[in-house]
């Protein structure tokens, strides 16, 4: 009988509660449904160099700098890095950590993958030309940054943060060689800039169409305002004055085509 008794009052407690229950679980759903979900996509750099408004060609086409010196280039590197974005309230967004190496010889190399972009409106979009400090501090490492990649000095720590190399009859050896090897990333000859390129779009959930920009490089950015001469310099291979000066003239390079 008291089992009865017993078994009865639990079974009316069940009733109650359960409808209760599923009250307090309805009304916590719907205040988690209020909450829009994080949304992140990823967007498109096609990276493409000019020079004086025309494709670059190696090797072949002779071109002439401000200083009417002629020259053929052969090699054009850099490592851009430290991506953001700038949103229509003047908000930095820091993109997801990556770094790449940009060789004109490599057209994989030109297209790069900014990745963790979240829903927003930006009107601006900024990175860093070079390996930033934490990096050049970090000793070897892997990827775009491994040493076998000839952007690393060996005998002066970090890295070479932009590379031009070719011929020009302004140098005096019997090979006419130039190198410009512009790296330095502390002291008054620290050649890391900052690059912010005007543009304009909007990500959201129901974007249709993954963002996707022309960047131009002009090459011939390298030569002023600041005079950067072959024949006055032919060979830099160390943080200084020279290099520098290079890295003040080639921040302003970038440009969005579309």
């Amino acid at each position: 009988m008291i089992l009865r008794i017993f078994t009865f009052y639990i079974f009316r407690c069940v009733l109650i509660c359960l409808p209760v229950l599923w009250l307090c679980g309805c009304a916590k759903k719907d205040k988690q449904d209020d909450t829009p979900p994080a949304f992140y996509t990823w967007m498109y750099l096609d990276v493409s160099h000019e020079m004086n408004g025309s494709q670059l060609v190696r090797n072949t086409k002779l071109y002439t700098n401000p200083a009417g010196e002629t020259f053929r280039v052969s090699q054009f590197r850099y490592y851009l890095s430290n991506f953001a974005l700038v949103d229509d309230a003047g908000k930095t967004i820091q993109l997801a950590s990556a770094y790449f190496l940009v060789d004109d010889a490599v057209d994989s190399t030109k297209h790069l993958r900014l990745d963790s972009l979240p829903a927003g409106t930006y009107k601006a979009l900024r990175f860093l030309v070079g390996v930033d400090s934490a990096r050049n501090n970090s000793g070897v490492q892997s990827g775009a940054l491994a040493p076998e990649n000839g952007m690393f000095w060996t005998w002066n720590s970090g890295y070479i943060m932009a590379k031009l190399e070719g011929t020009s009859d302004a140098v005096a050896s019997p090979a006419h060689a130039f190198q410009w090897h512009v790296g330095g990333f502390k002291g008054p000859y620290n050649v890391l800039k900052t690059v912010e390129l005007p543009l304009a779009f909007h990500v959201g959930a129901y974007t249709a169409a993954i963002p996707r920009f022309n960047v131009v490089a002009g090459l011939d950015k390298w030569f002023a305002p600041n005079t950067a001469s072959f024949a006055q310099s032919p060979v830099i291979m160390a943080p200084g004055e020279a290099a520098l000066n290079i890295a003040k003239n080639y921040q302003q390079m970038f440009s969005i085509k579309n």
